[in-house]
């Protein structure tokens, strides 16, 4: 095969003949988003409070046997790769771009940067798994993504977006809202900039927790009606079958001992979480090296038998089919949702490369797909692969 350089070819035009025989896994650490960080003026001790959102990748050693043998035995090679090693591994792989998916482990476009991953190989012409570049951006905007969604019908909070104590743009009606009131960051994520006091009593005191936010991380930050109730993460690998039925759709068990009583998760939980590969309280990499907060327990709606879980599934499948049609969400994402007490969901946020590695979508995998998470890599890249030549992807 000649290289891209000289072929009459365009890189970006494979031939749908080619057999999928490679899988490059590409991973921002931990470390690598400090020193970048450190480098555009952030203190390291606020550096390393960011990069927390990065421990899967931190855990990810963990998975590799599992990954590259599942991988292995369906004849497709796996090769990890630190993204900043990426763009110039996958020019070294030109000549075998026609059969070469390329997965981004994580996502970010700020903070973090796993999204340039899927443009990155369009550009190279490779074959790629996950959401396309467009989606992985959009998902660390949650205002955003919630103006977006919003446009689709799906329910969303009356939601202030701040530049410190000013307020940029507003979204909803906010005539009836009312407190109090909950304010988190506009593209962090694993609850960065989440503490015990960002539920506030009025909007004078979120505006104060909005400019703690933009001091402390130069993010905006979003001031929202608090929803009382229980938070719903929507888990999807595709397998193939229909979208509904591969959902997996579980309610967070709340827990007294959780910084804030149980009523949300704060950073400071979800620093020892994120390190929680499953349920059953096995540790990662990340989540070995700090006390737990708490045993983390998911409960799968769809086996339960009251009124109130029957209205969340049929709601969350219906919203989640509207927004997956709406930004292209495909192959592996989640969604988060909140539950009122009559199973009524609001919409706060997605993500194109969800946490793989710890214990909700580890639970989903075992409990809803029956797979490690390698074997069902192995199919759902099977899939994506097959995929590829579809005009959309032109």
């Amino acid at each position: 095969m000649t290289d891209a350089s000289s072929s009459i070819r365009p890189a970006g035009a494979p031939t749908a003949a080619a057999t999928l025989a490679a899988a490059v896994i590409a991973f921002e650490t931990e470390e690598s988003a400090r020193r970048r960080l450190e480098a555009f003026s952030y203190q390291p001790d606020i550096a390393a409070e960011i990069a927390v959102y990065l421990a899967q990748s931190t855990d990810l050693p963990l998975f590799v046997d599992d990954i590259s043998e599942a991988l292995g035995r369906e004849g497709i090679g796996a090769e990890f790769v630190a993204l900043d090693a990426l763009a110039g591994r996958l020019g070294e792989l030109a000549g075998e771009r026609e059969r070469t998916i390329v997965w981004a482990f994580t996502d970010g476009v700020r903070f973090y940067r796993g999204s340039s991953v899927p443009a990155l190989a369009r550009l190279r012409g490779f074959a790629r798994f996950g959401s396309p570049v467009g989606a992985a951006h959009l998902c660390q905007d949650k205002f955003a993504s919630l103006a977006l969604a919003s446009s689709a019908g799906l329910a969303v909070p009356p939601t202030r977006l701040m530049q410190g104590s000013r307020e940029i743009a507003a979204l909803g009606d906010w005539t009836r809202a009312s407190s109090p009131l909950f304010v988190k960051p506009n593209t962090l994520g694993a609850k960065i900039g989440i503490f015990a006091d960002s539920l506030c009593r009025d909007l004078s005191e979120a505006e104060e927790r909005a400019e703690r936010i933009w001091d402390r991380y130069r993010d905006r930050a979003l001031i929202q009606p608090f929803v009382d109730g229980d938070d719903v993460r929507v888990s999807f690998v595709d397998l193939g079958g229909e979208f509904a039925g591969q959902l997996g759709i579980e309610r967070i068990v709340k827990n007294a001992a959780s910084e804030a009583g149980g009523a949300f998760l704060t950073m400071k939980d979800n620093e020892t979480l994120s390190g929680a590969r499953d349920t059953e309280g096995g540790r990662g990499g990340f989540g070995a090296s700090r006390p737990a907060a708490f045993t983390p327990r998911m409960i799968d709606l769809r086996n339960e038998d009251d009124d109130r879980s029957r209205r969340a599934v049929a709601h969350i499948a219906e919203f989640s089919a509207r927004l997956a049609r709406l930004v292209g969400l495909r192959d592996l994402f989640s969604i988060d949702f909140r539950i009122d007490a009559d199973g009524r969901p609001t919409f706060f946020e997605f993500e194109v490369c969800p946490g793989v590695t710890i214990y909700d979508f580890q639970n989903y995998l075992r409990a809803r797909r029956g797979m490690t998470l390698g074997q069902a890599l192995a199919k759902s890249m099977r899939l994506a692969f097959a995929r590829r030549m579809e005009a959309a992807e032109a």
